[in-house]
Parts: C-alpha cells; structure tokens; sequence
C-alpha cells in the first residue's frame, strides 16, 4: 500500500490561497484563484437549489466552474491496491466548518461526476468579487442544496479502511 502524503504541500500559488487539496494524493495543492481560472471550466444553467426537505432555496441562472474531478487529477489521487478507489471519498469544506461527501465512484464513474464543479462565476457575476471566494455545486443532485457549498476551503481525498 503506498504511504499517504499529507505532510508535503507542494503550490502553484501560495500568494491568494483560496483552496487546499489534500489526503490521499501524490501532490497536495494550494490554488489561488488565478490558479483556478487558469483552468478549463464547464457551464451549467437553470439549476433549481433545493434543500433536503424539499424546500426552494435559490435558482442559479448561470454558472460556470471546474470540474472537481480535474482538481482532484492534478493532485494525482494515490492508489496503492486495485480496489483502493472503491473504498475512497472525498470531502468537501466550507470555511464556516459545513461539509459534503462525495464517493470516488461518484465523481468518476456516474453522470455526477460531470456536475460536481468548484464555481468560479454565477448569473454573470464572477465570485472572486464576492469576498474572493468560491462555492461548490453538485448540480445532478435532486436537491442540489445539500451539497451545495459556500465558501470552499479544502477537498480531502479520504481512503476507508
């Protein structure tokens, strides 16, 4: 089994942090929001934010963001067994401590992965004029307000035992 790297932070841009990579991966990251507009993004539309219980919360008209899953590449997930990405999740957090959990398998093997993106832009406003910050969606989720996340502040590569 390989050794998990979590102490090593290497960077592509430390000046303007506004999101860490870390756990199970061969290069734990520190993005900047340059690092992350620097990246190829995916637009969505018309995604209705529902809470748990059923209740409207938001609708986004217009966004546009990076794939977590090309995020989570860069940071070269370690996998030292055959079956390891069986047992792996990831766990995204917010600044104020909220967090969601998102299977391996979900964000690379099923039509939510390709929803699952780390905003940069939302109804025609880029983000970073919001407190520089930057806010994840789930947007295949029925109710797309659980896993909504604002204010993202790390995702963690996380292996089950």
């Amino acid at each position: 089994m390989m050794k998990e790297t979590t102490d090593i932070v290497s960077t592509l841009s430390l000046e303007g942090e506004i999101l860490r990579v870390t756990g199970r991966v061969a290069k734990p990251l520190v993005l900047s929001m340059a690092d992350i507009l620097a990246m190829e993004t995916e637009e969505f539309q018309d995604l209705f934010i529902v809470c748990g219980t059923g209740e409207p919360r938001d609708t986004i008209r217009q966004c546009r963001g990076v794939l977590m899953e090309k995020i989570i590449q860069k940071a070269e997930v370690l996998k030292g067994e055959h079956n390891d990405t069986k047992k792996m999740a990831v766990v995204a957090s917010a600044a104020d401590g909220y967090k969601v959990v998102f299977s391996w398998q979900e964000i690379f093997n099923t039509p939510i992965g390709g929803g699952v993106a780390v905003l940069t832009e939302k109804d025609g406003a880029p983000l970073e004029e919001k407190q520089d910050r930057i806010d994840l969606i789930s947007a295949q989720d029925y109710f797309a307000g659980s896993r909504y996340v604002r204010d993202l502040k790390q995702i963690e590569v996380v292996l089950f035992p």
